[in-house]
């Protein structure tokens, strides 16, 4: 008749000891950890402005690819000249540059060189086809 063993020699690891281990450890660093009360930080928080002040409009000047250029301002389109681009920028803070694709790129870095002379350093660059 068959029989048959029962194997009884399992391996098998306490685990006890390993987790009194963590906990020791873990009240250690407890006790010797130095608690920082959090610190109060100072902020001069500014105060509203009642009055507005005067927003400049924003100008766009199109290059088209003749080399023409023209302004376009609070929806009107004329044609300007860019050697008398300092009558056109006053009173404005921001000038987007759109010039044709096909456009020379030497053009469009004097338009911005002119436009950065007048003082003007919110500028956008953008192109067409």
């Amino acid at each position: 008749m068959g029989k048959y063993r029962k194997n009884k020699n399992i391996l098998a690891v306490d685990l006890t000891p390993l987790i009194d281990v963590v906990f020791l450890l873990l009240i250690f660093f407890m006790v010797t950890t130095t608690f920082d009360k959090y610190g109060q930080i100072d902020i001069d928080i500014p105060t509203a402005n009642v009055e507005s002040p005067d927003k400049k409009l924003p100008l766009e000047i199109v290059i088209d690819k003749n080399g023409d250029y023209f302004a376009i301002k609070d929806g009107k389109t004329f044609p300007i000249d860019i050697d008398n681009l300092g009558n056109i920028l006053i009173g404005i803070d921001s000038v987007s540059v759109t010039a044709d694709k096909e456009l020379k790129y030497q053009i469009v870095m004097d338009t911005i060189t002119k436009i950065k002379k007048q003082g003007i350093e919110n500028l956008g660059i953008n192109f067409y086809e």
